[in-house]
């Protein structure tokens, strides 16, 4: 038995609450027929979150960031899709997109 500590993996949902939530509810299986882009969908969440889950999100979206910096899209889309979401990203730009609206305001 070792004593060291377990190594995390990117996209342990248990580490970040506020990303399931949101990645679940505004960038579903449906999220192009409600906002109709992955962008539309983080103004909306922009708007509707209060001061907490909006610091929540951003604390959370800095680590995962961080976490997800060297992955492939297929396994980029795989990280999202443990967090909740059917959205998947082309590229990291893309991603940060949506990191640059969460992180407003």
């Amino acid at each position: 038995m070792s004593g060291g500590k377990k190594k995390k993996k990117a996209g342990e949902t248990s580490d970040f609450p506020a990303l399931r939530q949101f990645f679940s509810g505004y960038l579903h299986q449906d999220f192009t027929d409600e906002y109709g882009s992955a962008l539309e969908a983080a103004k909306t969440f922009q708007r509707d979150a209060d001061k907490s889950e909006l610091a929540a999100i951003r604390k959370e979206w800095k680590s995962w960031r961080a976490e997800v910096e060297n992955l492939s899209a297929d396994s980029l889309a795989s990280e999202l899709r443990k967090l909740g979401a059917a959205w998947a990203p082309l590229n990291l730009a893309t991603l940060d997109e949506v990191g640059q609206i969460l992180e407003q305001g």
